[in-house]
């Protein structure tokens, strides 16, 4: 029993019928008699193949970097609003018991003053 086709391999299969009716290709041609028509070697035909398989290779794994940077960014942006959530619960915390204060004057008090040079 044959497999099914894939989605992706139906689609590809109606545009290369369509192709081969627009170019006068005959159907059940092989690969060396559409190299012949392309003016090419069979070897030529092979290696654009390759490379086409490379590139589309390439332009996956790009795509799948950049999901994967979008969705690292997302992750980044909520844990940038959760941090700023918390820091601004902490400064009403402190405001409201009276720490805010405390904290500028203990500051003051721990700086060392700068000498002034004798000239």
């Amino acid at each position: 029993m044959k497999e099914k086709l894939t989605h992706d391999e139906v689609n590809t299969l109606i545009k290369a019928s369509q192709l081969a009716r627009e170019k006068g290709i005959k159907l059940g041609v092989n690969v060396k008699e559409i190299c012949q028509q392309a003016g090419i070697s069979r070897k030529t035909g092979y290696q654009w193949l390759k490379e086409e398989q490379k590139s589309n290779k390439k332009k996956e794994e790009e795509f799948q970097k950049l999901v994967h940077m979008k969705v690292n960014h997302q992750k980044s942006l909520q844990e940038q609003a959760r941090l700023k959530f918390e820091i601004e619960g902490l400064r009403l915390a402190m405001e409201i018991h009276g720490m805010d204060n405390l904290k500028v004057t203990r500051k003051k008090k721990d700086v060392p003053q700068k000498r002034k040079r004798k000239q």
